[in-house]
Formats: structure tokens, C-alpha cells, sequence
């Protein structure tokens, strides 16, 4: 078997677990190529030759993982996600043991589901039409400023980082949404318009009930207009019912489609599992990408 493994080593408090997988993984006969991304190295280079190879190991967290899978969609390869990142949610969504003996397992054995990717499309500072890929959430508003807020110190405190940002902004910025979604236009006002490939965040809530990943659709939230105070009940919501079946989710208002445009006005600032980025126009477009990745799952997955 011949194995390419993609490594952020910059990515998170599990790192260094990747050379125990790769080491679990080995037998005689394999290839075991590992690139690390970083200086020099982008994901488009790391994958460029990723055809050539029966398995593809992506080790990163939600950033790194994304911004691989989207050089990979379409190729047909079987990739494998190893958690090594502060959140590692996408990971949680596919729902495979952690254990690195188990994705070491599942990678050899190469049982597949074929999952969707999210497409965003947005203007950056200097006008120019700018797209990525994106496999959790992206969007405008308060889940922006909690990501930027979060970013300088989510390397050393983890995932906590994202709690301390949220409670610096306790009242959060109105804007208005207009969602062209499918030939429908809704206009809503919220602090925040998330649009979802998966929705399971931390401690297996599911933000936006019913949203999957082999869908073909993507899952748009209007989080409306509240002080961080008012959110509580859509936070003990998701702690008693983290599925959502029973009490859905106060204060969203949700669809689902296959394409939309948002616009926001005035633009709050936007991010993509995790990432900021900069969208002065407070306009942008998501998509989804039906079945373009071909996910390596073990028995106990939630895709299994």
C-alpha cells in the first residue's frame, strides 16, 4: 500500500500522535510518504501527486483539514482525517474511534463514504472574486467576530478560547440578511447567518438539527437579534437535547438549499471552519458540492 500523509505540525495539542498512527500503520511492503505543511509547502502542493496513492492521510485541525480536502475533492482517493487540532469537529462529525491503533485500522481496511464539501465565494479588500472550500461552517456575524476574537491565543488555551470570546461581546452586533436561496428570498435580521455542511460542534451538539453531510444540501441559521444573556436558551437546548429532535433550537431561524447569496448589511466580517477572512462588501455565495470526497470510515462512524 502506498500512503501519503499530509501533517500540519503546527496544528494542535495532538501533533505528535500522527507518528504513532504512521508507525501502527506500516508493514512490510508499504510506502509511506509524509509531507509537512508549513514554510514552502501549501495543501495545493502537498496534493499534487495524490493520485498516484491508495490512501491519503489528512492530520491537522479543522483549518488544515479543510483547506486539504478542498485540493482533494473529486479525486477519488481514500483519505482518512487524523484529529490533531485544537477542535477537531469535522472529525467528530465523521464519528470514527480516535484512537490512533483504530484509524490506523480503518485507513488499512479503506471503507468509504462519499460526503459532500461546502463551496464559499466572496470579494476580498481588493474586489477580486475569491472561493474556498469549506466542510463545516461559514458565515457572517457573531460566529466571525468569536473566531477572530479567538484566534491569538486558541493555540495555547484550546478550545476554552472560544468560550472566553464569546463572553467578551455580550452584546453582539445587528445586521440585516437578505438569503437568495433556490429562487426564494428571505430577509431577516440576526447577529449572525451561518450556512453548514456538518453541524455537530462541541460535546455532540448538533447546532443545526438534521444537518448531514451526504445530503446534497447545505443548512443556512439566522441567529436572531440577542444579548449574549438571551442566547441561554438555545444553549440548554443543545446540553439537554443534543440532537435536537425535541426542543430544535430558539432564536434560529433555518432552511436548507442547494445554492445561496447573502448579503449583510453592515457587513460583520465572515469565516470558514474557523478561518477569518476578509469580506469588506458583506456579501458572499455558498454552494454545496454533492459526494465530492471519498471519507475513510470505521464501524462506529455516523456515515458507517
Amino acid at each position: 500500500m502506498r500512503c501519503l500523509i499530509i501533517h500540519n505540525p503546527a496544528s494542535g495539542p495532538r501533533s505528535d500522535e500522527i507518528y504513532t498512527f504512521a508507525h501502527t500503520l506500516a508493514q512490510g511492503g508499504d510506502e509511506i510518504v509524509m509531507r509537512f505543511i508549513g514554510d514552502g509547502m501549501e495543501p495545493e502542493d502537498a496534493t499534487v501527486d495524490a493520485t498516484d496513492f491508495d490512501r491519503v492521510v489528512v492530520s491537522g485541525g479543522d483549518g488544515t483539514v479543510s483547506s486539504t480536502l478542498d485540493c482533494l475533492r473529486d479525486c477519488g482517493v481514500p483519505t482518512l482525517i487524523f484529529p490533531s487540532g485544537t477542535a477537531n469537529l469535522f472529525f467528530s462529525n465523521i464519528g470514527n474511534a480516535p484512537e490512533a491503533a483504530a484509524l490506523a485500522k480503518a485507513c488499512r481496511e479503506g471503507r468509504t463514504a462519499k460526503v459532500d464539501m461546502g463551496e464559499l465565494y466572496w470579494k476580498d479588500e481588493n474586489g477580486e472574486i475569491r472561493r474556498h472550500g469549506f466542510i463545516i461552517i461559514a458565515g457572517s456575524g457573531f460566529d466571525a467576530t468569536i473566531m477572530q476574537k479567538a484566534a491569538p491565543s486558541k493555540g495555547d488555551i484550546g478550545e476554552i478560547a472560544y468560550v472566553l470570546s464569546a463572553l467578551s461581546t455580550p452584546e453582539p452586533q445587528v445586521a440585516h440578511f437578505t438569503i437568495e436561496h433556490d429562487g426564494v428570498v428571505d430577509e431577516l435580521d440576526g447577529i449572525s447567518c451561518m450556512v453548514a455542511n456538518t453541524a455537530v460542534i462541541q460535546n455532540d451538539i448538533n447546532l443545526f438539527p438534521g444537518c448531514r453531510m451526504d445530503d446534497a444540501l447545505l443548512d443556512i441559521a439566522v441567529v436572531e437579534p440577542a444579548r449574549l444573556v438571551d442566547l441561554l436558551p438555545t444553549a440548554l437546548a443543545g446540553v439537554i437535547d443534543p440532537a435536537g429532535k425535541g426542543l430544535g433550537r430558539p432564536n434560529f431561524k433555518m432552511f436548507q438549499a442547494r445554492e445561496a447569496k447573502i448579503s449583510c448589511t453592515p457587513s460583520l466580517g465572515m469565516q470558514f471552519d474557523g478561518e477569518v477572512i476578509p469580506n469588506n462588501a458583506g456579501v458572499f455565495g455558498a454552494r454545496v458540492l454533492p459526494k465530492c470526497l471519498d471519507i475513510i470510515i470505521d464501524e462506529f462512524s455516523n456515515l458507517a
